[in-house]
């Protein structure tokens, strides 16, 4: 039971470490494109926030989309 623990725990790790290494270099490519394509970065940065504020609910690419009902 213990050996499946330390394996759990070691996954949980090693997955916290990649998403960390994932997003610190997202944060470094939008540094840099931020100084050498500008437009590339405002509309990826445009993109993510559509996708995700709720302000946006109308737009069925939104996560809080909601259907017209019927």
């Amino acid at each position: 039971m213990n050996k499946i623990k330390d394996l759990l725990f070691l996954r949980f790790v090693q997955l916290v470490f990649a998403w960390t290494i994932l997003a610190l270099s997202f944060q470094v490519f939008m540094l840099v494109t931020l100084f050498y394509n500008p437009e590339l970065n405002t509309r990826i940065g445009n993109a993510i926030m559509w996708k995700i504020d709720g302000a946006f609910k109308s737009d069925p690419d939104n996560i809080w989309y909601e259907a017209p009902k019927k």
